[in-house]
C-alpha cells in the first residue's frame, strides 16, 4: 500500500472523523485561553515610568485588581473605595470572556473523548463550540474598550506618562486566538 493512498489522518493516528484541523482549533482554544488569562492576571493593563523624589525610575502599573508601584502592589481597594463602574466592567467581562473560553476548550476536548468512544459527531456540538469562541472574543473587546475608554481615557492615563500595557494586549490577542479557534473547530470536517 502507497502512503499517498492513506489519509493523513490514518497516519497521525487519529480517531475516525476527527481531523488535523480539529487538532489545530483545539489548540488556538487552549493557547488563546492561556493567553486571555495572562492578560487577565497580570497587573500591567497600563504601566509607565516616573522619577520620584529621589530622582530614582519608578514602574507605576495598573491592572484590573492591582495597582503596582515600583516593586509594591496592592489591592484596587485597598486604594479606594469608590471603583469605577467601568473599571468593574472591564473586570467582570475579562472574567467572563475567560469562561467563555474555558466552556469552548472544554467542549472540544469532550468532542475529542466522543470521537475516541466512536459516539456520532454532533454539529450542534461543534456550532457551540464556535459560539463560545465568538462570545469570549466578544467578551473581551467589551472589557478592553471598557478600560481603554472609561478607565485609560477618562484618567487621562497617557497624558501621566502611562502606555497600554502587555497585559491588556495579551488579553486581547488572547480573546481574537480563541475566537479564531472555535471558528476552526466548527469548518473542520
Amino acid at each position: 500500500m502507497e502512503i499517498s493512498s492513506l489519509s493523513f489522518s490514518r497516519i497521525m493516528g487519529l480517531p475516525g472523523g476527527f481531523s488535523v484541523v480539529h487538532c489545530v482549533g483545539t489548540v488556538l482554544l487552549g493557547i488563546g485561553l492561556i493567553l486571555h488569562i495572562v492578560g487577565l492576571a497580570t497587573p500591567s493593563w497600563a504601566s509607565g515610568t516616573r522619577t520620584d523624589s529621589r530622582g530614582v525610575s519608578v514602574t507605576k502599573m495598573y491592572g484590573l485588581w492591582k495597582l503596582c508601584d515600583g516593586s509594591e502592589c496592592k489591592d484596587l481597594s485597598d486604594y479606594s473605595t469608590n471603583i469605577p463602574d467601568t473599571w468593574k466592567a472591564a473586570s467582570a467581562f475579562s472574567i467572563l470572556g475567560m469562561v467563555a473560553g474555558i466552556a469552548a476548550l472544554g467542549l472540544a476536548c469532550y468532542h475529542f473523548i466522543m470521537r475516541v468512544l466512536a459516539k456520532p459527531e454532533t454539529q450542534t456540538l461543534k456550532f457551540i463550540i464556535m459560539v463560545a469562541g465568538i462570545l469570549a472574543l466578544l467578551c473581551v473587546i467589551i472589557s478592553t474598550s471598557c478600560f481603554g475608554g472609561g478607565v485609560y481615557q477618562k484618567y487621562e492615563m497617557d497624558k501621566a506618562g502611562l502606555d497600554i500595557g502587555y497585559s491588556l494586549i495579551l488579553s486581547a490577542v488572547g480573546g481574537i486566538v480563541i475566537c479564531i479557534g472555535g471558528v476552526v473547530f466548527f469548518v473542520a470536517s
